[in-house]
């Protein structure tokens, strides 16, 4: 993981985010181990999506499990480090990346060492799989390493891919591409990982552009429409409710909230949060920010400090590591 010269983030916000303490209540037999994705659907539902066995939950409101999705169609791949000249084997897991939920409150998820994408129904039935498992590419059919999705009112959905990629891919309900755009680099319209899309209350698409440093806006038909510098390794993008974009800085363990115009409006860094890596985040209809905690930590190489680009590495921990968490927010 590299990261551009943008200052990291630090605490500057008027309120604070509250723990709601104990609030995801499982049962024993499920251990969440790096939680990487979450989102709410219309129903106050909370979805989240985690790398260890049964990796897509969806929860009650209250913090209850309701149930699994997709128990039959989630397996196991083993991660390809892809960033040498020749591919390194890591671990062995359940790769899910991306969860996002559509305007009928059909599930999506992205599994980025298999290559695919996947489309729920409300009930947890498989309705639609893109990409070819194990294969990659960049066409119409292919992925490599896709890593989000956002649909939009009309059926038509984006896909972020992603990290062996870097492209945005625009679908037909019916999943037939119909145009893409981008390509590895740090010029407008250009990523270096895009991670997270989303759709802004305005019809626009924002982007985090992660290993630029900033998110990029563009419109359906992939027009340009801001660039929002300075945005130091935002990995979770969310379109609230409330009309602003919330994100998640997972290096810095920093929620934020910014307008549509990338003014920064909040920034949550405080380790009474409890959360290490903030992947991803919501938000719910009551204000409500859930964080999802990927819980690998990265930290900046000590050699690269000094340098323009500063590299982070991976600080080793075994075991399970992560969860979900729920916040509310509250005068200082």
């Amino acid at each position: 993981m590299n990261s551009f010269n943008a200052p990291v983030f630090t605490q500057s916000s008027k309120t604070r985010l509250q723990l709601v303490p104990n609030w995801a209540r499982l049962p024993s037999s499920i251990t969440l181990d790096r939680v990487i994705g979450v989102a709410v659907d219309s129903r106050g539902f909370i979805y989240l999506a985690h790398r260890a066995e049964h990796p897509l939950l969806c929860l009650n409101p209250d913090g209850t499990l309701c149930r699994e999705v997709g128990a039959d169609v989630h397996k196991k791949s083993i991660q390809y480090d892809t960033s040498g000249p020749v591919p390194v084997a890591g671990a062995s897991r359940y790769w899910l990346h991306g969860l996002s939920i559509d305007p009928w409150d059909n599930v999506w998820v992205t599994d980025v060492c298999r290559h695919l994408v996947m489309k729920f129904d409300p009930n947890g039935k498989l309705l639609m799989t893109l990409g070819v498992d194990g294969k990659t590419g960049c066409d119409g059919k292919l992925f490599d390493q896709p890593t989000h999705v956002c649909v939009v009112p009309s059926g038509e959905f984006f896909v972020t891919d992603g990290y062996g990629n870097s492209r945005i891919a625009k679908f037909s309900g019916k999943g037939e591409m119909l145009l893409q755009w981008g390509q590895r680099g740090t010029a407008p319209g250009e990523f270096h990982t895009p991670h997270v899309i989303v759709l802004g209350t305005d019809g626009l698409l924002y982007m985090s552009d992660r290993e630029n440093d900033r998110v990029q806006v563009f419109d359906q038909s992939g027009k340009l429409q801001a660039a929002w510098p300075g945005l130091h390794s935002v990995d979770g993008l969310y379109a609230g409710p409330d009309g602003f974009i919330y994100g998640s800085s997972g290096v810095d363990g920093a929620f934020l909230r910014m307008d549509r115009a990338g003014r920064l409006l909040d920034v949550w860094e405080e380790p009474a949060m409890g959360i290490v890596y903030p992947h991803a985040v919501a938000v719910g209809a009551d204000g409500a920010v859930y964080g999802a905690d990927g819980g690998d930590k990265w930290v900046p190489d000590p050699a690269s400090l000094s340098l323009p680009r500063k590299v982070y590495q991976l600080t080793p921990k075994t075991g399970p590591q992560g969860g979900i968490f729920k916040y509310i927010s509250r005068p200082a």
